[in-house]
């Protein structure tokens, strides 16, 4: 897990993959973090949140659950042509 030298600020939002109630913070210029209560906490890029609004809802779980195949700490879910950090 990353220690941060701020404390991020989380803001009432809808979670993009089941469009639920949660809280958003933003990481970086290009990624946002979600912590959902169905969902649990992961990443997501711009490109990536921008992508699963024309997807079922279906979809956009598998694609939470891609990226929690990948083994780490708050999964970062990503469109497949950007490099993760």
């Amino acid at each position: 897990m990353n220690v941060l030298s701020f404390e991020r600020r989380y803001y009432p939002s809808t979670c993009p993959v089941c469009a639920g109630v949660s809280l958003e913070a933003e990481v970086t210029l290009r990624k946002v973090e979600f912590q959902c209560a169905a969902c649990g906490a992961f990443e997501i890029t711009s490109a990536a949140r921008s992508a699963m609004k024309g997807l079922s809802r279906e979809h956009r779980q598998l694609w939470l659950s891609q990226a929690r195949l990948r083994a780490s700490t708050v999964p970062l879910i990503a469109c497949a042509n950007e490099t993760p950090p």
